[in-house]
């Protein structure tokens, strides 16, 4: 079927990281689509690559029709004329998963009804069948989305449950920090598996989790049992056992220096268990991020903030004890993701190396990195 074009979704304003990892993973040139989407052009195998292996995606999509609109009669249009019969066989189900950002005088609901309209309206006539719909378990799921005047209709080949499902969660913080985003701090951090690695505010265990698969070489959807092209019609199933076989065999044991530590011991008990399950080895211990030795090559960390977790003045009270211990301690390189960059900064007193504004949660929250040399 040659090439293709594919949107794949990830962190807002981590783009930077999906689009290197796509051209390390498929060899595949990629842009920003919008913000939280890249575009590339592949072929299809890079569907089974990027789902099992990539650790930043979200979702891979195999674009079938894009444009910019006026009204919704314009979508219908562009979905009559896809050759929809490539990609769905007479006998399956679909759905349609709506999305929609801006201003518009129509809802998700109405983008939803109208996309499903035109699919079933289009195979009947290529086909004379009537596709059947089915809104909890579809065969097919069909991503219709707009952006202001921009929209787009695709295939997805993930599934409704997004790639930063590792599997491997067996013991759930509080705030829970998406594995996608965890892997993405330590790309920020250029960690190399040389270094030594700590997050001394670890929670469950997420960063150094993926910072270890990711020296490991173990694909991020090494526990997951599922994913939606596995029910689509051009989908290969020895095609897609090559590409496990191929990645399996480059896992390696290895010897890592990573270490984490939390103030509360149900928390390391659970980041032991995660990291078990995620077939890494971790030091994690009980320890005070204000007072224990911060002697690292990198610090890696996600800082509690937010009312949710803990009071204003416990926060404030944190990050003073942190930023007075980072002072003491002989490290090399410092990557913290927090809402509270103001408040942080304030008692740091040095300037970052680079700021990194995200959208995590719906929250604006930044990635802060900062290197000793440049002190």
């Amino acid at each position: 079927m040659g090439k293709h074009e594919f949107i794949a979704t990830c962190t807002r304003g981590l783009e930077e990281i999906s689009i290197r990892e796509v051209e390390e993973l498929i060899h595949a040139k990629a842009k920003l689509e919008r913000a939280g989407a890249i575009r590339f052009e592949a072929n299809l195998e890079a569907i089974y690559v990027l789902n099992y292996v990539s650790r930043s995606l979200h979702r891979v999509i195999l674009l079938l029709t894009s444009g910019n609109f006026q009204k919704l009669n314009d979508i219908y249009k562009m979905i009559r004329e896809v050759d929809l019969t490539k990609y769905i066989s007479d006998d399956q189900s679909f759905a349609i998963r709506a999305q929609r950002i801006g201003d518009h005088d129509f809802t998700s609901l109405d983008l939803a009804r109208v996309a499903g309209q035109a699919v079933i309206d289009n195979f009947s006539a290529s086909k004379g069948k009537r596709l059947k719909v089915d809104l909890d378990n579809p065969d097919v799921i069909l991503r219709a989305e707009v952006e202001g005047d921009w929209f787009f209709l695709g295939l997805d080949t993930t599934g409704d449950e997004s790639l930063h499902r590792r599997g491997y969660r067996v013991y759930q913080h509080p705030a829970p920090l998406k594995p996608t985003l965890a892997y993405s701090l330590v790309r920020i951090a250029n960690w190399k598996e040389k270094d030594s690695l700590i997050d001394p505010m670890c929670g469950s265990g997420t960063i150094l989790i993926e910072a270890a698969r990711y020296a490991m070489k173990i694909p991020a959807a090494y526990l997951r049992k599922s994913f939606a092209f596995q029910k689509l019609k051009f989908f290969s199933s020895d095609e897609f056992r090559k590409v496990r076989e191929k990645y399996n065999s480059l896992i390696e044991e290895k010897e890592l220096k990573i270490e984490g530590c939390d103030l509360f011991k149900k928390h390391v008990d659970g980041a032991k268990l995660n990291a078990e399950r995620a077939g890494v080895k971790i030091k994690f211990f009980r320890g005070d991020a204000t007072k224990i030795k911060l002697d690292y090559d990198v610090i890696i960390t996600n800082p509690p903030y937010g009312l949710r977790i803990a009071s204003k003045g416990v926060v404030k009270k944190l990050y003073e004890g942190f930023a007075e211990n980072l002072k003491r301690g002989n490290w090399r390189k410092l990557v913290m993701l927090t809402a509270e960059s103001k408040l942080f900064l304030k008692y740091f007193r040095r300037e970052p190396t680079r700021k990194i504004k995200i959208i995590y949660g719906d929250l604006p929250t930044e990635i802060l990195l900062f290197n000793t040399q440049n002190f």
